[in-house]
C-alpha cells in the first residue's frame, strides 16, 4: 500500500477506499487489531496489514474491532 494520499486503502469488507480522517482498525500479524486512522499509519504498513472502516469491522467480527 502506498502512502500517497491518492492511493488509499480498499476497505476488505465494503470495498470502498478508507478516508484520511476516518477511524479505521488496522489488523496486523505482528501487533494485533488496533484502532487508528490512515493519516497516522500511512507510512507504518506491512506487507500483510488490512485496513478496515471501524464499522465494517464490527459488523464483520473482525478481532479487535
Amino acid at each position: 500500500m502506498s502512502g500517497s494520499l491518492r492511493d488509499r486503502p480498499l476497505c476488505p469488507h465494503c470495498g470502498d477506499q478508507i478516508g484520511a480522517y476516518e477511524p479505521l482498525w488496522r489488523v496486523a500479524p505482528d501487533i494485533g487489531a488496533e484502532l487508528t486512522s490512515w493519516l497516522r499509519v500511512r507510512y507504518l504498513l506491512g506487507p500483510r496489514d488490512t485496513l478496515w472502516h471501524a464499522a465494517c469491522a464490527e459488523a464483520d467480527g473482525v478481532p479487535g474491532g
